[in-house]
């Protein structure tokens, strides 16, 4: 039976691994991306808006806002 402290052991390795493949998958896409993202962290973290496709949804047509 795992004790409490090899449960913790096991689920922060699991993160760590996480972690490790994220990063792994950036550099392997586009290793200019990470620089990207450590230097420039709220502007990666602000979404990218498109002009046309940002419709109010206070108007009547609910089926066009939604």
């Amino acid at each position: 039976m795992f004790s409490s402290i090899s449960l913790e052991i096991a689920v922060l390795a699991l993160a760590v691994a996480g972690l490790a493949a994220v990063i792994a998958e950036i550099v392997l896409k586009d290793p200019r991306m990470l620089s990207e993202i450590v230097t420039d962290v709220a502007a990666m973290a602000r979404p990218q808006r498109r002009g046309g496709a940002v419709s109010s949804a206070s108007n009547s047509n609910f089926r066009k806002a939604a």
